[in-house]
């Protein structure tokens, strides 16, 4: 291999190593609402946003016929505007890597008239919970909560529909913040700052 060539791959390697230890975006939490908050002991993984189609289904529901609402069908960005995997109805995250993760709604905010709402969304199989539910690579494998904010669209022009079972695609977009557990420091005996005292080192001899 020519030094140009090597430098060149050197210089590569070296910007898709940045790019993978880059920090998210800061993220105002202080316009989150409290319910939204992924909580203590989570930290912030990524930012992505998502452009695409809420999904609905035309469903008898007695007298009537109503949209009701499948899920959100996306494609999911990085901050690069990179796309890196999607969103699919059911509550599902699946990145370009395989790796997915399965979430449940367990909060939800109405921040703007007219749009989808804000949601938490925790994840329903956590890593760690079961050794077999989720893959232990990848760029969703540790996500534990998703919070979908800054909403756009979404929603059905008329809740009311004419043909049973006929489906709607209604244009969205939203920013959808991934969390997972911080790490935690390894306990160990002694002295709080990890180091064994005098005291506690003449004690384990005895």
């Amino acid at each position: 291999m020519s030094k140009t060539r090597a430098l060149a791959a050197a210089v590569l390697l070296a910007s898709l190593a940045a790019c993978a230890t880059q920090a998210p975006p800061a993220v105002d939490a202080s316009r989150i609402p409290a319910s939204l908050q992924a909580g203590p002991g989570q930290q912030l993984d990524e930012v992505l946003t998502a452009r695409g189609q809420s999904v609905y289904e035309c469903r008898r529901d007695g007298a009537v016929q109503l949209w009701f609402p499948e899920g959100e069908l996306a494609t999911l960005v990085d901050t690069a505007r990179r796309s890196v995997g999607t969103v699919t109805p059911g509550g599902y995250f699946v990145a370009y890597d395989d790796s997915h993760v399965a979430t449940r709604r367990d909060a939800v905010s109405q921040m703007t008239a007219g749009t989808l709402v804000w949601a938490r969304l925790a994840a329903k199989n956590p890593p760690g919970r079961s050794a077999t539910a989720r893959m232990t690579q990848g760029r969703f494998a540790r996500t534990s909560v998703i919070a979908r904010i800054d909403t756009t669209g979404g929603l059905p022009p008329d809740a009311l529909c004419e043909r049973e079972g006929g489906a709607l695609f209604v244009p969205f977009s939203a920013t959808y913040l991934f969390y997972s557990a911080a790490a935690q420091p390894s306990p160990r005996s002694g002295h709080p700052d990890g180091a064994l005292t005098k005291s506690s080192h003449d004690s384990q001899l005895k």
